[in-house]
């Protein structure tokens, strides 16, 4: 299972529609192709950490990269976001099965 992370705090006034319209592509039809899940700080609403997951390789994952954002997300995102505090793709080590 892979995991793309990203922990970003918004500017002050962005809704997390807007965030959502900047990232997400207009032309999905309601099915995305990876479990994605956008959750906010309860000490900080501004902040707000999405994960992406999906039980391919590193090389899959990257190769679908580019279905999963806007192809001007970025430009997008940095109008929006104040800071990134973390961003990467991590590889399950354990899941809840191998505790």
């Amino acid at each position: 299972m892979l995991r793309a992370v990203f922990v970003r705090t918004l500017k002050p006034g962005v809704t997390y529609k807007e965030f959502k319209d900047a990232w997400v592509p207009e032309d999905l039809d309601g099915d995305y192709p990876v479990q994605a899940s956008v959750s906010r700080n309860a000490a900080n609403d501004r902040q707000v950490i999405t994960i992406l997951e999906s039980d391919v390789s590193i090389e899959e994952f990257t190769a679908m990269t580019p279905s999963l954002i806007r192809p001007d997300s970025h430009r997008r995102l940095s109008e929006i976001v104040e800071t990134t505090e973390l961003e990467g793709v991590y590889s399950e080590v354990f899941d809840n099965e191998s505790l």
